[in-house]
């Protein structure tokens, strides 16, 4: 395993391509990893809280803003409120997360050597396999959907910078699906800091601009209206909003490379103040402002000029290193289960590019981003970053054995709240799940790609047929013309 060096300072564990835990993993944002620890308990080399609070917001502050806007308008204004309180609950989760590893390293001191996988581990002490196969799904799907989510927009923002009339998104799909197929034979990228600053400057300037820029042209839009939110729609609010703070599994990794693993509540607290100054004002402004007609990706619903142009040019470069450092996870999941070579292959490039192209069909079958982030939020990301964490730390903090007791209480009212978030977690995942599984259903037939290919040569075989007739009717009249003059002449 290699080290990042930072300012000289902390280093951050990257990794050679031994197996699927080591590789750096992204949730939507670019500094989510799955890391091998430190193999000390207090690393003098490792990250100060800052730092590491750094790295929590980077992880989480990714393209799931764009959505939050169109999130509110489906849960109504009810829908800041859940933001609001999303926020605090995803932030405390992951302070008791936290303690979850200190235990862990207590009970089991083999874990203070590090481990590849620790939020897994922690889920399989604490719930069994089972639990360690829910961990998988909800960390493994959310990456998939979320480099799948970063297609679609990185084809719909270009198709937004091109002239009208030329390529749509669906052809753009193909094109960044191509593109990017070749990048991902590489292996898994080694210099982690640059898509790491990138993500955190790309988010504060697509906010910053969003915000000054629906502010400034507020008397331009027509005058907002807000929709009464049903249960369906309020289910895809909640979907869109959880997906906004995936990346609690990424968690116990970066606490493992701090130089005081204990001083890792600060740096949630501190993470999660800044991507809730971030993220409330965005979703609130653009909703007053602008209301229910805010476009899925609120970017695309401001008035374009060059400041706004620079930031969909930053974001288009984020959600490009995104995806690389997102893919690579999986990739090398499939891989060590094919057991194919560590080192560069045709059997790796041949795995990686079907992977791609399985998601470039799945973009085409559902080109409209917003339905895969409410589907993949309400299921996989509400499993790994709402229901799992309480569960692991009731169940940590409850179990029997040959340890002392954890230095923690936990009174009644504590997990209260935990089992309340758990229970947040799986009634609104479920009801998310449905409601973004029917209205996939619904606009399937509308909305693909497949369709609109379909439609299109439909279209131009019938255009070219009206043409032709078109010119077999002048050709006549002119015929008949030329004959009539002729007539006329001769009399």
């Amino acid at each position: 395993m290699e080290k990042l060096k930072m300012n000289g300072k902390a280093e951050i564990s990257t990794i050679t391509g031994d197996g699927p835990g080591d590789a750096l993993m992204v949730q939507d944002g670019a500094a989510a990893k799955i890391i091998e620890g430190s193999g000390e308990p207090d690393n003098a080399k490792g990250l100060s809280y800052p730092m590491a609070a750094f790295f929590l917001v980077a992880q989480m502050a990714g393209a799931g803003f764009l959505a939050l806007p169109k999130a509110l308008s489906n849960a109504g204004w009810a829908g800041l409120a859940m933001l609001t309180l999303f926020c605090g609950s995803v932030a405390f989760s992951g302070t008791r997360l936290s303690r979850s590893w200190l235990m862990m390293e207590e009970r089991w001191p083999k874990y203070k050597n590090g481990v590849r996988q620790p939020y897994m581990e922690m889920a399989e002490k604490a719930l069994g396999i089972h639990g360690r196969r829910l961990s998988y799904f909800g960390v493994f799907v959310t990456l998939g959907g979320g480099t799948t989510v970063y297609i679609i927009l990185t084809a719909q923002f270009i198709r937004n910078q091109i002239p009208e009339n030329t390529l749509s998104t669906c052809a753009l799909v193909l094109i960044v699906g191509a593109c990017l197929t070749p990048m991902t034979w590489a292996g898994t990228p080694k210099d982690f800091w640059q898509p790491t600053v990138l993500a955190v400057v790309s988010t504060v300037v697509a906010v910053v601009v969003i915000i000054i820029q629906i502010l400034v042209d507020r008397d331009s839009y027509p005058e907002p209206y807000y929709n009464h939110p049903t249960l369906a729609t309020f289910s895809l609010g909640f979907g869109a909003i959880v997906f906004a703070f995936s990346g609690t599994s990424i968690f116990p990794s970066i606490q493992n490379d701090m130089k005081k693993k204990s001083d890792f509540w600060k740096s949630v607290v501190v993470a999660f103040a800044v991507i809730g100054s971030l993220y409330i004002p965005v979703a609130a402004t653009a909703y007053a402002v602008i209301g229910s007609a805010v476009n899925n990706n609120v970017l695309l619903s401001v008035t374009h000029g060059w400041v706004v142009e620079t930031a969909i040019a930053l974001e288009v470069i984020n959600l490009i290193g995104t995806f690389l450092v997102s893919f690579n996870p999986v990739a090398l999941a499939f891989e060590e289960m094919l057991k194919i070579p560590n080192n560069f292959c045709w059997q790796r490039a041949a795995l990686r590019s079907g992977m791609v192209l399985f998601e470039v069909l799945l973009c085409l079958a559902i080109p409209d981003f917003s339905l895969i982030l409410n589907l993949v939020g309400g299921s996989a990301t509400a499993c790994a970053t709402f229901v799992l964490p309480p569960l692991i730390y009731i169940r940590l903090h409850g179990m029997k054995g040959d340890w002392d007791p954890p230095k923690w209480k936990l009174p009644a009212y504590e997990k209260a709240y935990l089992l309340f978030i758990a229970g947040v977690g799986v009634i609104g995942g479920i009801c998310a799940t449905i409601a973004a599984t029917w209205a996939i259903i619904e606009q399937s037939f509308t909305q693909s790609c497949f369709t609109h290919f379909n439609l299109d040569l439909i279209k131009n075989t019938t255009d070219v047929t009206a043409n032709t007739t078109d010119t077999l009717l002048n050709m006549d009249f002119i015929n008949n013309t030329t004959d009539l003059v002729t007539n006329s002449t001769l009399y």
